[in-house]
């Protein structure tokens, strides 16, 4: 396990809960993912400018900070501010909920809208005549000829 994560687990009572129940002496899971979710409960409590994990736990179950709607606003800035991609924010979520969860923070989640996946930028268009000599030169037979000329003809 890295440095830092082993460090927190030591120090922190909430953190040693994720490491007993992911990879503890009766779990099959592995460190590398005690690893990964120290890692988004360290994201969290940075974003909530709060450096321990117990304090900031602290202050969720009191109320003095919303945790639904803390996981809603890191989640639009992990995106839009770190510009981390969908599915890592997604996986540095499921650390947060199961910090949660172990140590009995309440969220409804099915309020939470969890990012899916990346947004396409393609869009379909048809050969360049140059594009279309190239494809041509490539092909080995009359049929692969015919199959090129039908599919470039076919796109508007």
């Amino acid at each position: 396990m890295r440095k830092f994560a082993r460090e927190w687990v030591k120090k922190y009572p909430s953190i040693a809960k994720i490491y007993d129940a992911l990879a503890g002496p009766r779990r099959t899971g592995s460190e590398g993912s005690v690893v990964n979710y120290v890692k988004a409960i360290t994201k969290f409590c940075k974003f909530n400018d709060i450096a321990d994990p117990e304090t900031l736990l602290q202050k969720l179950q009191n109320g003095d900070v919303n945790p639904g709607k803390s996981v809603d606003a890191y989640i639009d800035y992990a995106l839009t501010e770190e510009k981390l991609a969908h599915g890592y924010v997604r996986n540095l979520i499921f650390g947060i909920k199961k910090w949660f969860e172990l140590n009995g923070v309440r969220v409804d989640w099915d309020q939470i809208e969890l990012p899916t996946s990346t947004e396409t930028a393609e869009s379909d268009r048809a050969p360049t005549k140059e594009e279309l000599k190239i494809l041509l030169n490539h092909a080995n037979s009359a049929r692969d000829r015919a199959v090129i000329y039908c599919d470039s003809s076919s796109m508007s």
